[in-house]
């Protein structure tokens, strides 16, 4: 039996089960039925949505108690607090069962990969659609690709990383006020039916040659590694080849893995690190080589599904 949370918080492992996001919600999964328990407020939209049983509580844990008492229960125990979870283990056995649901969600069903194809897609248009000179600073490009995404009727998938020139070597820079200089990168994604896009583009503005050159370097390296997977089977060997390519192409050792898992979230299960074996057959996950100097960062960052066979760049 499973038991799922959703707070007010969105959870991919209860929407990925329930097929609904509705906050303050238990849903009880079984062999054969799924029961889900939501407050008053939500009992319209749950029985308008829900595919299964609908049962109202005043008391969650007095309605769970019902069917959860003195059974072995699996808990996503990283969506649900401590207080929670202790008065829970009074009815019944419960058990962290949060590694699984990541494992399971690894692998791609043909709509989810669709869901992340178009989030891709629309990240492509609102990316392609960038105007500098207008923008003028940072946060002011940073406006831009918030107003195009609420445009096209989708949410952000994470905050918009806007950085030019010196901050382009800091991976996770929070935009400011600085002027928009010669060099502009942007990582971005937006959320398209819950399913999550993050791609990273540089803008070389001023045509500077040795940039431009490093830029390319980092894009054929995504590639290869994208046409290179058919020959690996876990997300260390991915790892162990971005570290060879880098290598060779003259670049300093990255800061951050080569990329990662991504779904309903924007970082989830394969990992890309030699410390994992995670499988990679049947996943989504980014490709994002790039270098972090002193003076300027480059990074590109593409989505890859592989079917175990062959690999496609959303």
């Amino acid at each position: 039996m499973l038991l799922l949370y959703s707070g007010e918080s969105f959870n991919p492992n209860f929407y990925y089960y329930a097929g609904i996001d509705i906050d303050h919600s238990f849903l009880v999964a079984g062999p054969r039925k799924k029961i889900l328990f939501v407050s008053r407020l939500n009992e319209s939209l749950a029985k308008a949505s829900f595919k299964g049983r609908v049962v109202v509580y005043h008391d969650p844990y007095k309605e769970l108690s019902k069917y959860i008492k003195n059974k072995t229960v699996l808990a996503d125990l990283n969506s649900i607090s401590a207080r929670m979870a202790q008065r829970l283990r009074r009815v019944c056995r419960l058990k962290d069962h949060t590694v699984a649901l990541l494992e399971q969600r690894a692998k791609k069903k043909k709509t989810e990969v669709s869901n992340m194809a178009k989030a891709a897609s629309h990240t492509k248009r609102i990316l392609a659609l960038l105007d500098f000179k207008t923008a003028k600073t940072e946060l002011g490009l940073k406006k831009q690709i918030l107003v195009a995404t609420a445009e096209l009727g989708l949410e952000p998938a994470f905050e918009p990383i806007v950085s030019t020139d010196r901050n382009t070597s800091y991976p996770h820079y929070r935009a400011g006020n600085k002027k928009l200089g010669s060099l502009v990168l942007v990582d971005y994604g937006v959320r398209y039916r819950h399913y999550c896009s993050d791609l990273t583009r540089c803008f070389i503005l001023d045509g500077d040659r040795e940039k431009k050159a490093r830029y390319e370097k980092l894009k054929n390296i995504c590639h290869s590694i994208a046409d290179a997977l058919p020959d690996m089977e876990t997300g260390k060997e991915v790892a162990e080849q971005a570290e060879r390519l880098m290598k060779k192409a003259g670049h300093p050792p990255m800061i951050h893995s080569i990329g990662h898992g991504i779904g309903l979230a924007v970082h989830e299960f394969p990992r890309l690190s030699k410390k994992y074996n995670d499988r990679i057959g049947g996943a989504t996950f980014t490709l994002e080589p790039a270098i972090y100097l002193r003076q300027f960062g480059l990074r590109f960052e593409e989505m890859v599904y592989f079917d175990g066979k062959k690999a496609r760049i959303l």
